[in-house]
């Protein structure tokens, strides 16, 4: 893992006894995007990034071409209906995996590996969604479950779902504690409909002029929570739990467990909230694209037909930057024996894009 040219993130916690844990975060990601396709002409930006990222490929790509379109005035390979359908069924999927394989291993459980490649080898589109939805995670079908939990007595719902444990899903979350705290109360990233374009075409504008910003982005001066969580911030049931509970791993785990509850709708649906593209200026283009970890910006200027500059800004640099609100929960922490395990929870609850080490020692 440490010759991934991803890069990883490595984080030190320096335990102290009856306090909160010392907390280092050294990343050894770098702008890859930008050395890769310095020069390059701009029609090559999208098959060199579907190389350069294992994770979210579908949504990479997405972003470089239409940045590229945006910047030189190019027609956009595909329809829209073709591009959302592609980047829910990957949205599907990562959220199925973190649900199925990831959380429960964390926890000790069998994770669902065959549910998952079904999932993989359908396509991800609405009718196999569906059927995950009713015979692995949920235990009915969407819809129903869905009346159930969003109504008015959504939590006691939600909770009375959770004690049956009729999947390991629910079981899962019936593990969790009286309390779910653990993160800061960092600002949550609104979705990209919410949010608009002028602020993100500030940030892209920011990460073009500025390498490292790239890498540290800000919003209105401060750091930012992107994911499902930021997107799901006004679904009541979410309102409901972290008031209850805490707006900790459970809070994120359920924002990705009702994406996905509503992925078989919006995959029969149209729009096109998922993605938009900007020129703000002649040859410089910006594109944003919805993914399973947080919005993604891709932002490049053309110059004399080639590639003068590009920055990509990843939900990982948004979550895992120092100061971010993986720190913030990190340093929030009780000491503990478990402390170790605690850590790795929350990380999994952040989903960085690259691998991600945790190393306790005493302070």
């Amino acid at each position: 893992m440490t010759g991934s040219p991803e890069g990883r993130i490595e984080i030190g916690l320096r335990r102290r006894p009856g306090g909160a844990p010392e907390v280092s975060l050294r990343t050894t990601r770098r702008p890859l995007a930008q050395k890769l396709l310095l020069g390059q002409a701009p029609e090559r930006a999208a098959p060199l990034v579907s190389m350069l990222f294992s994770l979210c490929g579908q949504a990479q790509r997405t972003a470089a071409e239409l940045a590229v379109a945006a910047a030189t005035g190019a027609a956009c390979t595909g329809t829209p209906a073709g591009r959302r359908e592609r980047l829910l069924a990957e949205l599907a999927g990562e959220h199925a995996w973190r649900l199925l394989l990831d959380w429960p291993r964390e926890e000790g459980m069998a994770g669902q590996a065959e549910a998952l490649r079904r999932l993989r080898q359908s396509g991800g589109g609405a009718p196999a969604v569906a059927a995950l939805l009713a015979d692995d995670l949920l235990g009915e079908a969407a819809p129903a479950w869905l009346a159930r939990v969003s109504g008015r007595r959504g939590l006691a719902a939600f909770n009375a779902w959770r004690a049956r444990a009729a999947t390991p899903l629910a079981q899962l979350f019936d593990r969790l504690g009286e309390r779910d705290s653990g993160f800061g109360r960092l600002p949550l990233l609104p979705s990209l409909a919410r949010l608009g374009a002028r602020p993100i075409i500030d940030i892209a504008g920011q990460a073009l002029a500025d390498e490292d910003y790239a890498m540290r982005p800000r919003l209105a001066g401060g750091g930012a929570e992107t994911g499902a969580l930021a997107r799901c911030q006004n679904e009541p049931l979410l309102q409901a739990w972290a008031a209850e509970y805490g707006p900790g791993v459970g809070a994120r785990m359920l924002a990705r467990l009702l994406e996905l509850a509503r992925l078989p709708e919006r995959l029969a649906g149209d729009g096109d909230d998922l993605a938009a593209a900007w020129s703000p200026a002649p040859g410089v283009g910006m594109a944003a694209v919805e993914t399973s970890r947080g919005l993604l910006i891709h932002a490049l200027q053309v110059a004399d037909g080639r590639i003068a500059q590009y920055r990509i800004v990843a939900p990982t640099e948004w979550n895992f930057q120092p100061g971010g609100p993986l720190e913030a929960a990190l340093r929030a922490q009780p000491d503990g024996d478990d402390l170790a395990v605690r850590a790795r929870r929350l990380v999994l609850a952040m989903d960085p894009c690259v691998a991600c080490c945790v190393e306790v020692g005493d302070a």
